[in-house]
């Protein structure tokens, strides 16, 4: 026994129509994934399978929290996960999945492992900037923080050089942005 074969689904043998798998996504199937984006989390998922005679769709709902590092004051922080991704399944002599959602699985034995799909959707959930509610972040890291931050500079014009002569590259984009065109 594999240690990813409680997420086979037995496509073969389901029968047609609908039918749904549910598995819990914790820090134990993070660990076995081995992955570093996502190594704790706790998320219920959803697997529904609209079997027909040519192919099975998967819808995949995925709801719960991962721990994620924050941005800011790198300390773990629970990031709330809602998503569904949809994928097309059809048997086939050898395992591909190079379409954008669609697998093609051997028809012998006719089952597919989601785990890796689970994996890659929740991933995608994620948002690119994960930072803390306002005044949850670390108080050590965030003075720390503060004090490397410049307050109130002015807006810089970066167009000068270093002698402060204008450079000309820099009129076109400024042109632009001001509405004057000399064309």
């Amino acid at each position: 026994m594999g240690k990813f074969d409680a997420y086979n689904i037995p496509l073969k043998t389901l029968p047609l129509g609908t039918s749904e798998f549910e598995f819990h996504l914790d820090n134990a199937f993070f660990a076995l994934i081995g992955e570093e984006e996502i190594q704790k989390g706790d998320l219920k998922a959803v697997v529904t399978v609209n079997k027909n005679d040519k192919e099975s769709a998967l819808r995949f709902t995925i709801d719960g929290k991962v721990v994620v590092i924050c941005d800011r004051c790198l300390e773990e922080m629970q990031q709330p996960i809602t998503t569904s991704a949809d994928l097309i399944v059809r048997f086939g002599k050898e395992f591909s999945d190079d379409g954008d959602n669609i697998v093609i699985v051997p028809e012998d034995p006719g089952a597919i492992n989601v785990s890796w799909f689970l994996y890659e959707f929740t991933v995608l959930a994620i948002p690119v900037k994960h930072v803390h509610p306002y005044g949850f972040c670390n108080k050590e890291m965030t003075s720390k923080l503060s004090q490397h931050l410049v307050e109130d500079a002015p807006d810089e014009d970066t167009s000068f050089g270093d002698d402060g002569m204008s450079d000309p590259r820099w009129n076109a984009l400024r042109n632009l942005r001001d509405g004057d065109s000399d064309e």
